[in-house]
């Protein structure tokens, strides 16, 4: 009997340990991410355009095209504005440019599509470490895409 006592003891204060090192462990994760953050320009993108699958995005910085990324629904779906769309910039990404000339512009993809439906204009991002930018995706085909900085 005292020995079953022992191991039920032992198996909570193991839970125990295991809960407290789990939850050091999302602490520390957080903390990790935050302080990433603080050195980090994060661009979120709000898609209100209907049948975008997918849209890539360049980036410029002092005029010059930078580089290129984009987003699409893992589930092959179209994008909605409910859709998760961001992208963090680290120092390391930026070099000893002057991120504050950082411009962007999208590029949407229909069902299926291998060519761009449209490109739209640079947009202008007064970029500063530890800022989280929306811009607001909006159009069609026909009257044509456009990106909007929210302020």
């Amino acid at each position: 009997m005292k020995k079953n006592v022992f191991r039920a003891a032992a198996a909570v204060a193991l839970s125990a340990a295991l809960l407290s090192l789990a939850g050091c462990q999302t602490a520390a994760k957080q903390a990790v991410q935050e302080l990433y953050a603080q050195d980090a320009v994060t661009i979120q993108l709000v898609c209100q355009s209907e049948d975008v699958y997918q849209i890539f995005y360049s980036t410029y910085l002092e005029g010059e095209e930078y580089g290129q990324g984009g987003w699409a629904d893992m589930d092959g779906k179209a994008l909605t504005p409910e859709t998760p769309l961001a992208a963090s910039f680290g120092k390391d990404y930026f070099e000893d440019k002057d991120l504050s000339t950082l411009s962007m512009d999208f590029s949407p993809y229909g069902e299926g599509d291998t060519v761009e439906l449209a490109t739209t204009e640079q947009v202008d991002i007064p970029a500063k470490y530890g800022e989280t930018y929306t811009i607001l995706f909006i159009g069609d085909e026909e009257s044509g895409f456009t990106a909007q900085l929210q302020e």
